[in-house]
Order: C-alpha cells, then structure tokens, then sequence
C-alpha cells in the first residue's frame, strides 16, 4: 500500500468527512491518522469546526454580518493585486 503525506491529509479531508473519497483513499487517509498524531489532531478539529458550522443558520448571524464580510472580501482582493 502507498503511504499519504500530511499534505495529502489536509488535501483530501473535506472529501473524507463528506463520504466523497475512494475506498483506497480512505484507508490510506486512515491508516496515516492512525500513525500521525498532528493530524489525527487536525482531522479531530476540523470534524468539530465542519459539525459546528453546519448548524449556522442566517437568523444565528449578526446583523452587519454581509458588511463585514464585504469588507474582509475586499482586503483579500486587493492582496491578491499586490
């Protein structure tokens, strides 16, 4: 069996937790968490966050929320052309 990198791990997770992955990738994705505690750690915090997030409704967002977040796109998006 090939082995994955950490890298590969944080490449792949978002496919993980929505069943989305491969049967081969999957248990390579597991057999590397089993052996690395950063990202078992990683994958542990992301599961939580993912979880969490899910349950955000509109109403649970304050109400200069689309302002804020403008501002914050904007900031990137200048960056981006520095």
């Amino acid at each position: 069996m090939v082995y994955i990198k950490c890298r590969d791990v944080v490449a792949k997770i978002s496919d993980i937790i929505d069943h989305e992955a491969s049967l081969m990738t999957r248990m390579r994705f597991y057999g590397h968490i089993m052996m690395c505690k950063n990202c078992r750690r990683y994958f542990d915090q992301f599961k939580e966050v993912h979880a969490l997030a899910g349950k955000v409704t509109a109403d649970d967002l304050p109400p200069d929320f689309e302002q804020v977040m403008g501002a914050v796109m904007d900031e990137i998006e200048g960056h981006k052309d520095a």
